[in-house]
């Protein structure tokens, strides 16, 4: 689905389709060897897909990381659950690497951070959207 770039005015979209905006623009950061920016939009795109599907009044990650456990839970069993909320508390443990500390990802682990994403979003898509 083809979207307007924005005019510089704001545009207002939802957090689904931001979700899927980034991830595309991750395969432009990994061309171009911006290996941390797509670490930390890797992370952001699971995020946004969480708090699409899971609406949360908070910003904070661990409390996100918990709401999408218990979700999880009821729906797919606390060991799946488990597993699932670990994968999302370690992409967001590399975003903060990315962000804030003086380390530089390479190209393979930018690529492997982003495989997970995708696979993340993939899974809960299935559990979240009931598709």
């Amino acid at each position: 689905m083809p979207l307007k770039r924005s005019t510089g005015q704001g545009e207002r979209i939802s957090k689904l389709t931001k979700s899927y905006v980034l991830l595309r623009e991750v395969e432009e950061d990994l061309k171009h060897g911006s290996y941390n920016k797509a670490v930390s939009a890797s992370y952001f795109a699971v995020r946004l897909f969480v708090e699409y599907y899971i609406p949360i009044k908070t910003t904070k990650d661990d409390k996100i990381a918990n709401a999408l456990y218990r979700t999880l839970k009821q729906r797919l069993g606390e060991r799946k659950a488990k597993e699932m909320k670990e994968i999302y508390l370690n992409l967001f443990q590399r975003r903060k690497v990315a962000d804030h500390r003086p380390y530089l990802f390479s190209k393979e682990e930018a690529e492997e951070v982003l495989k997970n994403a995708r696979e993340l979003v993939k899974e809960l898509k299935g559990v979240l959207s009931g598709n």
